[in-house]
């Protein structure tokens, strides 16, 4: 028997013998006032329950999704009147009710939001967690609560004039796009409200700086810019995940206040170790393409940033921390494991594994193996790289 397979046994072994008495997962039933809309939020009552509490919540609920909106199973924004835990998380009012339809799994965002946070305690990730949900009493699957990235989660300083908050902003298109989300919103700002003070104009900027600046420039002044240390982790995990549309999207960018570089928050990770963006198995047959960040690639070109070093660095660091490796990999699953493998029988009665948006029938094991076998291939394949990584 292989090594690494004697060692998932034992994690599996040491996690049932040590695992306590199973308790249900969390429900949530939402009772809306009016037919859920895509377009705005819309008032409801959220009757929550888990092992503490059964409460009603008011609050407003869309649909929400963009490429994700075409699945059968869809995701919601949630907005409590007041602050609530749900399913032990920290007290908020805004949430996100991910239906994770195309992750058979469940996890790929789990593990890469906790991995990210785990590399530093500056990383910012949304916290999850899994629970049943049910639409008028129609049970409509497993779903994962989670934390909306928003200002006051992230931790902007409010009453600072530069503090502010972008998603999916389009920085690394030298060309402004025609088609975006929300015209009157290019960048995507979600704090300030846009219409109280619009940052455009500083992002501009800064997409400028990235594009136009010499190399000198560049390199003396990118780091007033960006938090460099935040970009490394960041990049690792784009190349560990190997989610290619985590490049130019599927990112927050915030800034803190006015004495603190933009910082990268990732989101939206299920295409990723072993699917890519249309969901087709990719076991490394198409690799993520760093270059169509324009940041990454002249901070990996010019040696003046001392960026290579930095990033070589940081992934042995991680190697050795053992915070990127098969072993504490297989530990995420088996976390992860251990609170759904008992509930996701009743999603995929559902929502069946061969639906329509899948490329093949894996059951929700078959893609656990996957997962592994990724990982498997992925680390020692990014040991090589790192360990060859020079500015040519």
């Amino acid at each position: 028997m292989k090594q690494s397979a004697i060692f998932f046994l034992i994690i599996s072994l040491l996690l049932i013998s040590c695992k306590e008495e199973k308790q249900a997962l969390p429900t949530i039933n939402v009772v809306p006032h009016q037919k859920i809309s895509w377009e705005e939020k819309l008032p409801c009552t959220i009757e929550y329950s888990d092992r503490n509490e059964t409460v009603a919540l008011p609050g407003e609920i869309k649909f929400r999704g963009g490429m994700s909106s075409r699945y059968h199973k869809h995701s919601f924004s949630l907005e409590l009147d007041k602050k609530f835990s749900m399913a032990g998380l920290p007290r908020d009012d805004d949430w996100i009710l991910n239906a994770d339809y195309i992750d058979k799994t469940l996890m790929r965002h789990n593990i890469s939001y906790d991995l990210f946070r785990e590399m530093h305690d500056e990383n910012v990730a949304a916290q999850s967690a899994y629970l049943h949900l049910s639409v008028d009493s129609v049970y409509e699957g497993l779903y994962l609560v989670m934390e909306e990235l928003n200002g006051g989660m992230i931790g902007l300083d409010k009453k600072d004039n530069m503090a502010m908050l972008f998603k999916d902003p389009p920085i690394f298109f030298r060309e402004k796009l025609s088609a975006v989300q929300d015209s009157t919103n290019y960048y995507q700002q979600k704090f300030p409200k846009i219409e109280k003070r619009d940052r455009s104009s500083y992002l501009t900027q800064f997409r400028n700086f990235m594009f136009d600046s010499s190399d000198e420039v560049f390199a003396t002044e990118i780091s007033n810019w960006v938090d460099i240390r935040n970009v490394v982790d960041w990049h690792i995990m784009l190349l560990f995940s190997n989610n290619d549309d985590g490049v130019s999207k599927n990112f927050y960018l915030y800034k803190l206040n006015a004495n603190t570089p933009f910082r990268f928050a990732i989101w939206d990770y299920d295409h990723s170790y072993g699917r890519d963006a249309d969901n087709e198995r990719n076991m490394m047959e198409r690799p993520v393409n760093i270059d169509r960040a324009v940041l990454l690639t002249r901070l990996m070109a010019i040696p003046e940033t001392d960026y290579i070093p930095r990033l070589k660095k940081r992934w042995f660091e991680l190697r050795r921390q053992g915070v990127i490796s098969i072993e504490h990999f297989e530990e995420q699953i088996q976390k992860n494991d251990a609170i759904i493998r008992d509930e996701v029988e009743r999603n995929f009665d559902r929502w069946p594994v061969d639906e329509d948006w899948y490329y093949d029938a894996n059951t929700y094991s078959d893609e656990l193996d996957l997962m592994r076998e990724f990982v498997e291939l992925r680390i020692p394949q990014l040991d090589r790289y790192f360990q060859d990584l020079r500015y040519e």
